[in-house]
């Protein structure tokens, strides 16, 4: 089952960035099937894991993206990463805290449309400034915590 589906008017002309919206659509689907098909708890708690993480990591390669190219803009959109990131780690701090309700049907909605309206709106206003950034191959790695030790959360 899907939620939603990625169509060709989201692509922002940034081949690295389009990958990472796939990506993020790609998991709000699949937090979608799991609360649908009633899937044991750890699973919705690592595709929350995810795509935190994941959110993370596209904000940051986006963010120097637009930093690299001189977006004016840049600053508002960096408030409204980080409200994202503070609502998502907020859904995902309920869930382990046993609030499993909290990836409602509300919540998903939510995040559909807050990616679909900040790719149409925010998101392809910066094209012109970085469709012609490059990143290193480190640089792209950026959110990334490839040394991460920590032991992962419980969700049982």
């Amino acid at each position: 089952m899907t939620l939603m589906q990625w169509q060709d008017s989201y692509s922002v002309g940034v081949p690295l960035i389009d990958s990472d919206h796939k990506i993020l659509v790609d998991l709000i689907n699949q937090l979608f099937d799991a609360k649908e098909t009633g899937q044991a708890s750890d699973v919705v708690g690592s595709v929350l894991n995810v795509l935190l993480e994941y959110t993370e990591t596209h904000f940051t390669r986006e963010e120097r993206l637009m930093a690299r190219g001189g977006y004016p803009d840049l600053d508002a959109h960096i408030v409204e990463h980080k409200a994202l990131r503070d609502k998502v780690r907020a859904i995902r701090t309920r869930f382990l805290q046993g609030e499993r309700s909290v990836v409602g049907d509300d919540v998903l909605e939510f995040l559909k449309d807050w990616l679909t309206g900040h790719i149409l709106t925010r998101d392809s206003s910066y094209r012109p400034w970085v469709e012609k950034v490059e990143l290193a191959a480190g640089e792209m790695l950026l959110g990334f915590d490839i040394d991460d030790d920590e032991e992962e959360d419980s969700f049982a």
